[in-house]
């Protein structure tokens, strides 16, 4: 049975969910409109997948009074789908530096369906709040982003520096609140792996391109290379060569974009 001692901190959550929201919608819905122009569907899908988790999250510690909460079947596949969305969204993401930016994401999507599914199957609460965590970095992103606006910390700098430096740092930050030891750390190392994964099939793809597999493991290469880059998993200029999506093309009237990115 719920005490008003669980339920407050349920509200104040809520609150400063909305608050955000209602904020960021209001500035931000006209340029993820047409940003996500042909991805609305996905979009309006990682959003809902991510509050349902969210919500029955902390509904049930709300609920039981405590924070060992075990995922069931419905929040593993949430947790899939929305990995799978935010891949497909990550993969045409030009806000910020794009080193930056965009392995929180990939690596988000990675780890977090693979943490939820041994959470499920050995029974630890433990990595169930450290996935229910990693959302919460959107939370930390949208103040971030609005205490170095609006603060002389970093005067002169434009916004899509502050996105570079609000996505990684609220990464870690949501991941550290998750009180698992060591989990930021991993996170972090991960991180670094994604980047350079990255650039490596950005690499590669360029050196064997255009050539004929001599060898099965070259074979295997060059199938690894073309599923990486499907899901995203290479530099935005190399993006671009291969797949000519006009979501990577197309100009942008956007804050957080930088300029060299806006006008392809």
């Amino acid at each position: 049975m719920c005490r008003k001692s669980d339920i407050a901190p349920l509200i104040c959550y809520c609150s400063a969910y909305l608050v955000i929201i209602l904020y960021h919608t209001r500035r931000q819905v006209r340029m993820y409109s047409a940003k996500f122009s042909k991805n609305k569907v996905c979009l309006f899908i990682h959003i809902g997948t991510g509050v349902m988790e969210l919500s029955r999250y902390h509904i049930s510690k709300a609920r039981f009074g405590n924070d060992n909460i075990l995922p069931e079947v419905i929040d593993v596949l949430s947790c899939f789908v929305w990995s799978w969305t935010s891949l497909v969204l990550v993969k045409t993401l030009r806000r910020g530096d794009p080193r930056t930016t965009r392995p929180p994401y990939q690596t988000g999507a990675l780890l977090r369906p693979v943490i939820s599914t041994i959470s499920y199957l050995l029974q630890l609460p433990s990595l169930h709040r450290v996935s229910i965590s990693a959302l919460d970095s959107f939370l930390y992103a949208r103040l971030g982003i609005f205490f170095f606006t609006y603060t002389p910390y970093l005067r002169g700098y434009s916004s899509s520096t502050f996105y570079s430096i609000s996505i990684p740092l609220s990464a870690v930050i949501s991941i550290h609140e998750s009180g698992v030891r060591g989990a930021a750390l991993v996170f972090l190392l991960a991180m670094a792996c994604v980047a350079k994964l990255n650039e490596w099939v950005t690499h590669r793809s360029r050196v064997v391109q255009g050539s004929e597999p001599r060898s099965y493991t070259a074979t295997l290469e060059k199938f690894l290379l073309a599923g990486l880059i499907h899901f995203g998993f290479a530099d935005l200029d190399r993006l671009r060569e291969v797949s000519k999506s006009d979501a990577l093309m197309k100009p942008l009237n956007d804050e957080y974009v930088p300029k060299v990115e806006r006008k392809i």
